[in-house]
């Protein structure tokens, strides 16, 4: 009985050490968020203000690949016409004519025909292991003149300021690469309030302690990297055959001897209307992703989601050692609260704007994590724009053992 009750207890100990080292990431986005914005120190030395001139300031090509209607497309567009504080342009890039997206943008230039916007459409076609974002990246890049590139996704939505202040990172000349902090805006249907607390309480923290630590964790939502950069890496075909095109840049960049650094700007990633099945295949795929990189970094992922583990304790506990069971019931109870109160944390530091009720929604949210982390043990496969493939080391795209599929 005694080795049993061991049993519950450590289970809870996990939980518990899991619950410190979500705090202590709650804690480090503070202290990342209240970092003093590189912008302002940049500002002196370079000549700009947001709102003013960008003498000095290096110019920046934004890069935005586009494919299929995003949610609030449009908007998401119009905010790059008000970027102020460095001197800039806009480089959207689709595959054909065809694609839903392309229209929207038509709409978005002839409204605002003073911005520095430029649709770039055509160019080689994604072959069944070619990632097409790469493709579109590369296409837009030819037409591209800054010294930085900004890679930002069509369902990104900006600020005035936010790609100065990313961009005032370079001042630092080791640092190659910047990744954004970015969380889920607009949430209206279960799936996109999941898919919010997901980027809220796992991805957002991640990235927090990933800059902490030193290690290069790079999210192409929202990423900027210099020319030289990029050309010290072998640019971006060096990454077609790869999923994560984002983060083995990253890896790519801190091997060549260059600093990836996370800005504390944080932008909107937005999300309307999502299926929960949706919202989990994603979870699903970029968790076969982490796992392709680093299985031992993988595993230790489970600490940052103690719930769980609390429920674990509890349920080892009615079969086990019932005399624990209410001790372990109270501690989840616990647990759930704390996860609560985290997601709310984080929701003020970040700007997230999510309702009483979807930060409710935390402990249940890391029941659904906890399902769709268990999916690279069972499967390396992945459906991604109509495409299936299997993922080697780094996100290698490897032929699929099934036959083609259409994503969901």
């Amino acid at each position: 009985m005694r080795a049993v009750a061991v049993v519950v207890v450590a289970l809870i100990a996990l939980a518990a050490a899991g619950v410190l080292l979500t705090t202590v990431q709650v804690l480090l986005v503070r202290r990342l968020r209240r970092k003093r914005r590189p912008f302002e120190a940049a500002g002196r030395r370079a000549g700009f203000r947001p709102g003013g001139s960008s003498a000095g300031a290096p110019r920046v090509s934004i890069l935005k690949p586009l494919s299929a209607l995003d949610d609030g497309l449009e908007e998401n567009l119009a905010s790059f016409t008000a970027i102020r504080g460095t001197s800039f342009e806009v480089i959207l890039s689709a595959a054909s004519e065809d694609d839903p997206a392309v229209p929207a943008a038509r709409r978005v230039l002839a409204r605002h025909p003073d911005a520095p916007f430029r649709l770039v459409v055509g160019g080689p076609r994604p072959g069944r292991l070619a990632n097409p974002k790469v493709l579109r990246l590369l296409a837009a890049e030819r037409a591209a003149s800054g010294e930085i590139l900004f890679v930002s996704d069509s369902n990104i939505r900006v600020s005035p300021d936010d790609v100065a202040e990313t961009v005032a990172c370079f001042e630092d000349p080791a640092v190659g690469c910047v990744s954004s902090l970015f969380v889920g805006d607009g949430a209206r249907s279960l799936g996109a309030a999941v898919e919010s607390l997901h980027l809220l309480t796992f991805v957002v923290p991640g990235a927090a302690l990933a800059e902490a630590t030193g290690f290069p964790c790079v999210v192409g939502k929202s990423m900027a990297i210099s020319r030289r950069t990029l050309d010290a890496v072998g640019g971006f075909p060096a990454f077609l055959d790869v999923l994560a095109e984002d983060q083995a840049l990253g890896v790519a960049v801190r091997a060549a001897g260059f600093r990836v650094a996370v800005s504390p700007v944080v932008v909107k990633n937005v999300v309307v209307t999502r299926t929960l099945r949706t919202a989990l295949a994603r979870q699903v795929r970029w968790n076969k992703i982490r796992w392709s990189f680093s299985k031992a970094l993988y595993f230790g992922e489970l600490l940052l989601n103690p719930f769980p583990i609390a429920l674990l304790a509890c349920g080892a506990a009615a079969v086990l050692s019932p005399t624990h069971l209410s001790a372990a019931a109270a501690f989840a109870g616990f647990v759930a609260s704390v996860r609560i109160v985290q997601a709310d944390a984080l929701a003020r530091l970040t700007g997230a704007r999510l309702t009483g009720a979807h930060l409710a929604l935390a402990p249940i949210k890391d029941l659904l994590q906890l399902a769709a982390q268990l999916a690279p043990l069972l499967s390396s496969e992945v459906v991604w724009n109509g495409h299936r493939a299997r993922l080697g080391p780094g996100s290698l795209l490897l032929p699929s053992r099934r036959e083609p599929a259409l994503a969901a």
